[in-house]
């Protein structure tokens, strides 16, 4: 009977062994599947690669560049000037149908009064001398350029017929003393003369051609923003140009003999309409400015007013 419960007991512990072995594999099988399904909850995949994008900036339209003005009016009035206190002025009028309207002043541009000269059409240049006053102008008729003087300040005119004799414009063309004529440039717009055989013109460009041959040959500046009105000067020329930075209005720039630009000078506030400023020198040195409503004189080249 011992030896029967011994067996039982020795079956039953194989029994026991064998289950506890299954258990066991079956657990460690399990643990191994649950630890790969974590391992691959928490894996990372590599991210996809991304292209690189660099934002470009949208251009801001920016303003059109202001080329600066280098074309020059058609002038519509004209100045001399004798001294401080005296200086014609006249507007061009036209030809046929306009007779100029010529004004003097004897008191630096306080008054003016008017100047009848009935034969003169289109105005061109007027010089103030001593004893005498001459205008060029075009003949009421023909419109061919002529050349009026007066002995009395105006008061009563002759036509001659010397306009040979003086700088004028005919046509295009530059006439110099003695009748040589030359086109320095496409359009002149007026002369400026110094000596019978020195003399500038402004351009329809803005530019000055000079001339120590009487027209002969002829030497070109740069063109000049602005440039409105052109005057012989001691040394060289001075130009009238309006507008530019930080002027309302018009100053003067010194021209070289070799028509190098110097600085401007004082600003003449003012507003006048295109071809309405011009310039003159007298023998004394004063510079006369006229531009719209404001008369101006200067007795340093046209640095200060």
């Amino acid at each position: 009977m011992r030896e029967e419960r011994t067996g039982w007991f020795v079956i039953a512990a194989v029994v026991a062994f064998v289950l506890i072995d299954i258990a066991l594999v079956v657990f460690a099988m399990s643990s191994t599947r649950s630890a790969g399904a974590s391992e691959v909850r928490r894996e990372v995949l590599p991210a996809l690669p991304t292209a690189s994008i660099t934002a470009t900036p949208t251009p801001t339209p920016s303003a059109p560049a202001i080329e600066p003005d280098v074309s020059v009016a058609p002038l519509a009035a004209v100045l001399a000037a004798f001294d401080v206190n005296t200086a014609y002025r006249s507007l061009t009028g036209g030809c046929p149908e306009t007779p100029a309207a010529l004004e003097v002043t004897t008191d630096a541009g306080v008054t003016w009064t008017p100047v009848a000269a009935d034969e003169a059409r289109t105005v061109q240049a007027i010089a103030a001398a001593t004893d005498v006053v001459n205008v060029v102008a075009a003949d009421p008729v023909s419109c061919a350029p002529v050349l009026l003087r007066s002995f009395v300040q105006g008061a009563d005119w002759q036509v001659t017929a010397e306009i040979g004799t003086v700088w004028h414009l005919d046509a295009g063309q530059v006439i110099a003393p003695g009748g040589a004529s030359s086109t320095p440039c496409t359009t002149p717009v007026q002369v400026a003369a110094r000596t019978p055989t020195e003399a500038a013109v402004l351009c329809d460009g803005a530019t000055v051609s000079a001339t120590t041959d009487a027209g002969a040959t002829w030497s070109n500046s740069a063109p000049v923003p602005g440039a409105a009105s052109v005057a012989p000067a001691a040394n060289g020329y001075v130009l009238a140009v309006t507008g530019g930075e930080g002027c309302e209005g018009a100053r003067v720039v010194t021209l070289s003999a070799a028509l190098e630009p110097g600085v401007p000078g004082t600003c003449v506030p003012t507003v006048a309409p295109d071809g309405s400023t011009v310039l003159a020198t007298a023998a004394d040195g004063t510079v006369w400015l006229w531009s719209g409503d404001a008369v101006a004189r200067s007795s340093d080249g046209g640095t200060t007013w």
